[in-house]
């Protein structure tokens, strides 16, 4: 007798290939398309420490500090999450960089007639964050899928 359902995951280890690929590109073109801030931040820490955290985010003492972990995030956490080592951890501190920066957004440019407004500029200013942190999002929670170092781990 058969049993009344079948499992999403059939129960078994077979892959589902289209899937492991589309979660594989996923994940290597938002890690590749983050590092970079990271890498602008170091470039002038002290500026970015003035200009964004210490003016957008007063009750965070020491905005250098906060500039050189926002900085480290976005270097370290891309490149374990590319390849699927600590890819949860590393998705967890994304996705919280990414709620500040989605807070800075909104607190410069506000909604910008979100969802049915179309921006002076063509899009969102929000937007770029607002989809990466839903990507980290989905990672925190999925894993790093199959084709990663350590797939079902952290």
């Amino acid at each position: 007798m058969s049993a009344p359902y079948k499992a999403m995951d059939d129960g078994g280890s077979r892959m589902n290939v289209p899937a492991e690929v589309g979660a594989l590109v996923l994940r290597l073109t938002v890690c590749v398309t983050v590092v970079h801030h990271g890498l602008q931040k170091l470039q002038n820490p002290e500026g970015f420490a003035q200009n964004m955290v210490a003016k957008w985010f007063p009750f965070l003492p020491a905005p250098l500090f906060w500039t050189y972990a926002a900085a480290g995030m976005e270097i370290v956490a891309p490149i374990l999450l590319g390849l699927g080592v600590f890819a949860r951890l590393a998705a967890l501190g994304l996705l919280v960089t990414m709620v500040f920066a989605n807070a800075f957004h909104f607190l410069f440019t506000g909604s910008e007639g979100y969802p049915l407004g179309v921006p002076a500029s063509g899009a969102y200013a929000f937007e770029p964050s607002l989809l990466c942190g839903a990507i980290f999002a989905y990672f925190l929670f999925a894993g790093p899928g199959r084709l990663s170092l350590k797939p079902g781990c952290c």
